[in-house]
């Protein structure tokens, strides 16, 4: 009994997990990378009519192209435009007090009066806020940079089981289907099978519309910027993308530096870039998003905004980004199954008509 207790306090010991971590590391990243190739390897092999082996090539060989292409040309003019945007609001002469003055002079309206006072008794706070979100921000980039070298090893190594296991999908399915037939009676087996592939089928789908329809957004913004002399377009553009990945929240965070810095650098622009990220927010709601991701990912509201706000207090913005879709995998899971158990007992009709549609 003494024994199985140390056992248990070893295996679930917060150094052990680490260390399991550690090692699977490389596996966990190449059933990342594999799970999102698929899809790219799979519109190949049905529009280009090419085998898996071609298919599984041509994707990885645009991957290893556009990370390159990040790496050597994107990353050192986002770190570059990081830099010199913490430098302009340091060091640049910029007079918060004297641009909020100005607009107040000139907006004859109670409600913006009010605005204005308040932002120039807290511009010195305003100032030291975005300083110091920009500090994080380039100590996250350099950091991702510091570490290529190290991760070079890793990276390389999950790339490569990445490959194999592309190429060898149809067994490791094969091979998974068998276990589950194996353990479990033929319904439940079937029960089993049904309720993941149709899970599996929405949470892919829901990860690829959004990182498409995310991608399409930051182009146009890039754009759109580049087109309206928005100061740094690149980055900013860059910035919107990113964080369209994450649900309701994603449009604010990612305006709020964009406008922020504009503001420091040219007020007016700042105003330029909100109209723009709004009438894109506005093409993106109403036309991008539900013709990629789909109408409805069949969660409320209140679960996404909490699925959001627990993954992001869990593992940052990674968490923020995976909240939904890992939400839509389980409740897809769980519905399923409670569906399954109450047509056994003749009960299907239970509650629906108090269920949200």
């Amino acid at each position: 009994m003494i024994a199985s207790f140390f056992i248990l306090l070893i295996v679930f010991s917060p150094g052990t997990y680490r260390w399991l971590v550690s090692s699977f590391k490389p596996v966990i990243y190449a059933l990342v990378i594999a799970y999102l190739l698929d899809s790219l390897v799979m519109l190949f092999i049905k529009k280009l009519k090419v085998n898996r082996v071609q298919g599984i090539l041509l994707s990885c060989l645009i991957v290893l192209g556009l990370l390159g292409f990040s790496v050597y040309k994107i990353l050192p003019q986002i770190v570059d435009n990081i830099s010199n945007i913490m430098s302009f609001i340091m060091y640049g002469d910029v007079d918060i007090a004297q641009i909020v003055t100005e607009i107040k002079n000139k907006i004859d309206n109670r409600y913006i009066q009010y605005i204005t006072d308040y932002i120039l008794h807290a511009s010195e706070s305003i100032r030291d806020i975005i300083n110091s979100l920009l500090i994080q921000l380039y100590n996250i980039v350099m950091s991702l940079i510091s570490n290529i070298g190290s991760s070079t090893l890793t990276m390389v190594t999950s790339f490569i089981i990445n490959i194999y296991m592309l190429s060898e999908k149809e067994d490791i399915l094969a091979r998974g289907r068998r276990f589950i037939h194996a353990y479990f009676n033929e319904r439940k087996a079937k029960e089993i099978l049904y309720i993941f592939g149709k899970a599996n089928k929405i949470f892919k789908s829901f990860l690829n519309g959004k990182l498409l329809d995310s991608t399409i957004v930051g182009i146009i913004c890039v754009i759109a910027f580049t087109i309206a002399r928005v100061p740094y377009a690149p980055l900013m553009g860059t910035l919107i993308g990113f964080f369209n990945m994450i649900p309701y929240f994603g449009p604010i965070i990612g305006s709020v530096p964009v406008v922020a810095v504009s503001f420091f650098i040219d007020p007016p622009k700042a105003l330029t870039a909100l109209i723009i990220i709004i009438i894109i927010q506005q093409i993106d709601g109403n036309f991008l998003d539900p013709r990629i991701v789909g109408e409805n990912v069949g969660v409320s509201p209140f679960w996404i905004i909490t699925s959001v706000t627990v993954g992001g207090n869990l593992f940052g913005v990674a968490g923020m980004v995976l909240g939904v879709p890992v939400v839509v995998l389980l409740k897809t899971i769980v519905e399923e199954s409670v569906e399954m158990r109450l047509m056994e007992k003749g009960k299907e009709n239970t509650e629906k008509n108090n269920l949200r549609k």
